[in-house]
């Protein structure tokens, strides 16, 4: 099954898109790329096309000088139209707004990859909220493992390109938020425990407001029980606290 990558383009950095084209056409099964911008950067996205450009510039000397790396990668990249052809405009401040454009041009949603590797975490968070709530679920992000950034690294003279990520281990990771144990299930959980936490503040406020006029009312008895029934439902609120506590922990 080929995939299609849409790569959100914000970092001046044309390595990390390198890395990332290479990994998801060698290893996602990706065979189409869409360069995404920021329809609010500028007015002619002449910045945007840049960035591009420095991603084809680097692309272009790395495959010549390890092939055996970046060669394959690279020729899928330009197999259909150049890169500069296939660019999506997305207003990054309101990502959310893009997402019936995306549904409409993009019919199977399993088969999409959304990088959001170079984004800042203002936009990358704004992304993953409203995309995956609205079931658009594979955003992924290349993380580099912690050696490095090291001393180590550099001092044996390794870079942080794809062909030294990759020598004898992965010194990388590809995180898809959609997968177990990541950010779809704790959206999931917050949403749920919000959802009962709000059900057990209004019943909490109606026998608060219950109490009050029962006791004004000198029905002293039934004032009470309601009394009882409102300490079961605040212990039913802390121990859902203590749940979403315990979950985050996790």
């Amino acid at each position: 099954m080929t995939k299609q990558l849409l790569l959100f383009i914000q970092s001046y950095n044309p390595e990390l898109y390198v890395n990332i084209l290479t990994h998801c056409i060698n290893n996602e099964e990706v065979r189409t790329i869409y360069f995404v911008v920021n329809s609010g950067a500028v007015g002619n996205l002449s910045e945007e096309e840049f960035k591009i450009k420095n991603i084809n510039d680097k692309f272009s000397k790395l495959s010549e000088s390890y092939p055996e790396k970046y060669k394959d990668a690279y020729e899928i990249m330009y197999s259909k139209t150049q890169p500069e052809k296939r660019i999506l405009k997305v207003l990054f401040a309101r990502p959310e707004l893009s997402i019936r454009d995306l549904k409409k041009k993009f019919q199977n949603l399993d088969e999409l990859i959304i990088d959001i590797s170079g984004c800042n975490k203002k936009v990358s968070s704004d992304i993953i909220a409203s995309y995956i709530s609205n079931k658009i679920n594979h955003i992924c992000c290349l993380e580099l493992d912690d050696i490095v950034y090291s001393s180590e690294w550099k001092n044996k003279g390794l870079s942080k390109n794809y062909h030294d990520l990759c020598k004898d281990v992965l010194y990388y990771e590809y995180i898809d938020f959609s997968r177990s144990g990541t950010t779809i299930k704790s959206f999931d959980r917050m949403r749920l425990q919000g959802k009962i936490a709000t059900f057990l503040l209004m019943i909490s406020v109606t026998l608060g407001v219950m109490v009050f006029v029962l006791i004004q009312q000198q029905q002293n008895l039934l004032a009470q029980y309601a009394a009882i029934v409102l300490a079961l439902v605040t212990g039913l609120g802390f121990i859902n606290d203590i749940f979403g506590v315990a979950d985050r922990f996790k």
